[in-house]
């Protein structure tokens, strides 16, 4: 029997298994010298290792056997190899002449007693025309591509030549941009990629990053063709935004435009920024209420990780009912600027697995003042949060849920009634006797991580959530904000 009368997925198997061989078998690393010889010249050169190959380009060298074989591996081969794609900036400027760009030859390098080699200049851009060119020219090999990451350009020029390059890919459903392209290109060139292909764009990430000052000097650069007040985001269902800028950043108008259309939306992710407020968070909350599985809203603070500043709500709306009112929301990571026990009262939710809270105040106690009233707030919410967590793990479809949350400089984990933070003033002031029963704790003001590489800063300690309570109703510590 034919090897191609197999059934195509016992095909696909069996060429996905040679394609895994040729993978371990070939070279997988790229070599380079130690310098460049000067002309006139004679320098002691020594070979290295410079770094693994891309895993895209291991699958291409894997598959480039199997491509020559017949015409029904050829379009298997595409398939396996341009399904994901990769396009970087090169980072350096000069690769060595005499090492050949077709990886297959490395073993006859690797036999070179004395290497010498040749600094020339490489196109830091030739990865992207390449593809630009490659999309272009062949529209078939364009449509086989479903994600794509572009890290590395973010000039106006650059960010027209990614979008030329996605005209003919048909099929892409995921794809991961420099923030740029929400300024540099129009909003004809954004509906071809979100609504007007083969396939509706399914997830889109936006990098954030400062560009070099030569960059961000340029005159093409400062135009911002605002395409996102014409975009339609409807089909859309993850979208993350990460990093941080000062160059145009992504702030909460850009967040407004996206939650007119993005009503689908079941992942949204906003890290490490200090541009965007809560407010552009709960537009996007609000109109992706009914199907938002997962939010993650992170932000940057100068005042570091402790807790950081989300920005306070334009209008006095309570968003703790509005978080618990999302009637598919799994995972929460989230920075408030309040938090009560309301958060945690909805019986029906449906959180599980890990779920962060940062806050920066108690729900009407913004003032933020170390009162009895504060006090009994805070723990009523722990009360709350741990009722929950015993609700979901004796629900009918049990699911195990652990809240932590983050107040006052302090880490509360309410199903294990425990507190950690640094006691070590409250222990001067007490004459070491508030607090009795501490522990060495493993987490730290940054998090489960601990510290952070900083050795001015006092490992954590824990202590029980009574105890912790107590102290504060005895004016021992404070749980001011």
């Amino acid at each position: 029997m034919n090897i191609n009368e197999f059934p195509y997925e016992v095909l696909s198997q069996i060429l996905e298994e040679a394609t895994k061989a040729n993978i371990r078998n070939g070279p997988t690393y790229t070599f380079g010298l130690q310098q460049a010889p000067l002309p006139l010249q004679r320098a002691t050169l020594q070979r290295y290792v410079r770094g693994p190959v891309p895993p895209e380009l291991l699958k291409w060298d894997a598959t480039a056997a199997l491509r020559s074989v017949c015409w029904k591996w050829h379009e298997w081969g595409l398939e396996h190899s341009l399904k994901d794609v990769y396009i970087r900036r090169w980072k350096g400027g000069e690769r060595w002449a005499e090492l050949s760009n077709r990886r297959e030859s490395y073993p006859l390098y690797e036999l070179i007693d004395r290497p010498t080699g040749t600094a020339v200049y490489r196109d830091p851009f030739a990865s992207l025309k390449r593809t630009v060119s490659i999309c272009n020219d062949f529209p078939d090999v364009a449509s086989k591509i479903k994600r794509m990451w572009v890290h590395g350009f973010y000039t106006a020029e650059t960010d027209r030549l990614v979008f030329e390059s996605l005209k003919n890919c048909s099929n892409i459903t995921s794809l991961s941009l420099p923030w740029t392209t929400i300024r540099h290109v129009d909003a004809k060139g954004w509906r071809a990629v979100l609504t007007d292909g083969g396939k509706p764009l399914r997830s889109l990430e936006l990098q954030c990053v400062d560009p070099t000052s030569q960059q961000a000097a340029d005159k093409d650069n400062l135009v911002d063709l605002e395409p996102l007040q014409s975009a339609n985001f409807s089909q859309l269902r993850r979208l993350k935004i990460f990093g941080d800028t000062a160059f145009m950043p992504v702030t909460d108008r850009d967040l407004f435009a996206i939650a007119r259309t993005a009503t689908q939306l079941e992942e949204f992710h906003l890290t490490c920024n200090s541009s965007i407020t809560i407010d552009g968070v709960m537009a996007i909350v609000k109109s992706s209420r009914n199907t938002l599985r997962v939010l993650e809203h992170s932000p940057r603070s100068q005042d570091g990780f402790f807790h950081p500043h989300p920005g306070s709500p334009s209008d006095s709306e309570h968003l703790c009912e509005t978080f618990r009112s999302c009637p598919k929301l799994e995972t929460l990571s989230i920075s408030l600027p309040s938090v009560c026990s309301h958060l945690f009262s909805n019986e029906n939710v449906r959180f599980s697995g890990d779920l962060q809270v940062r806050a920066l105040h108690l729900c009407e106690h913004e003032d933020g003042r170390s009162t009895q009233e504060a006090t009994d707030a805070l723990q009523k919410l722990l009360k709350q949060a741990r009722r929950l967590i015993r609700l979901r793990a004796n629900s009918v479809l049990p699911h195990e849920l652990y809240i932590e949350l983050f107040f006052a400089d302090y880490i509360f984990e309410p199903s294990f009634q425990s507190v950690h933070g640094d006691f070590s003033l409250a222990q001067i002031s007490s004459d070491g006797h508030w607090p009795q029963n501490v522990e060495f704790s493993g987490k730290g003001p940054y998090g489960s991580t601990g510290l952070y590489g900083k050795e001015e800063e006092a490992p954590f300690q824990r202590i029980d959530e009574d105890e912790f309570l107590a102290g504060v109703r005895r004016r021992l510590h404070s749980i001011q904000t």
